[in-house]
């Protein structure tokens, strides 16, 4: 009796090899799929937690600006010192400064900067924190990273009927200089009791790149304003504008 040969041909070892590497292939391919798409969703994440955390206590803060306790005596003219807007402080970007009472005995500063990174031009915005900042000091938090890799924080101060008040700062700059800051009236200083609504316009990009190619993008925060910003790329990186708009109840109503 003869024995039959159930080996395999080389036919059929070939196809075989021909569909395990296709497998394979297809199987890498949808990981490389999978994982750029994770890394995606997870930057679009990262940001909007980000941005929806730090506006949430952006706006706790305006909503306390100017609010004065009817006992508090530690600053001799505490009316000058309530509500700050700095423009185009760095890279065009606005710093933020607001003062409020949180007894009778201790008044609070809270500032927003935009920040450079250590050797590199991207940026960051801080917050500080400073306890009773005119007479005598005690510094909370200083200038601490508070929303990472920011290209634009925009600061709109509007009246009650809707129209941009500007000049607001107790810390004046050129562009507040240019609008009459400084000026006999201290028109400045009057204007920080006309702040009826804030608004903020705050764009974050991806801490890593997202996209396979270059991406032409144009983002315009504050669009037809005067001092609005217009921002154009073109690279890889995933980038994403928030806007809020606050009301300030302790200063103009």
């Amino acid at each position: 009796m003869k024995n039959k040969n159930s080996g395999l041909t080389l036919v059929e070892v070939l196809v075989s090899i021909v569909i395990g590497v296709i497998s394979i292939a297809a199987a890498f391919a949808s990981y490389n799929y999978f994982n750029k798409s994770y890394k995606s969703v997870s930057q679009k994440a990262a940001i909007n937690s980000s941005a929806r955390d730090a506006l949430t206590v952006i706006a706790r803060d305006l909503r306390n600006a100017g609010y004065i306790d009817i006992n508090f005596t530690r600053d001799p003219k505490p009316e000058i010192r309530l509500i700050n807007l700095r423009q185009k402080y760095l890279d065009n970007l606005d710093k933020l400064g607001v003062w409020y009472t949180t007894s009778p005995n201790d008044r609070m500063r809270v500032s927003y900067t935009p920040m450079k990174y250590q050797n590199s031009n991207k940026m960051y915005l801080a917050r500080e924190l400073v306890m009773n900042p005119a007479t005598g000091s005690k510094v909370i938090f200083g200038n601490e990273e508070f929303i990472p890799n920011i290209v634009d924080f925009q600061v709109v101060f509007r009246d009650k009927n809707g129209n941009e008040l500007y000049p607001v700062c107790y810390e004046c700059g050129s562009v507040e200089i240019s609008q009459g800051a400084g000026k006999a009236g201290n028109i400045e200083h009057t204007n920080m009791k006309k702040v009826h609504t804030a608004e903020i316009y705050l764009t974050i990009e991806s801490a890593k790149e997202v996209f396979n190619k270059d991406q032409a993008t144009r983002i315009i925060n504050h669009e037809g304003g005067t001092y609005g910003n217009t921002l154009n790329f073109n690279d890889k990186y995933y980038r994403e504008t928030f806007f809020v708009s606050v009301h300030t109840r302790n200063l103009s109503n």
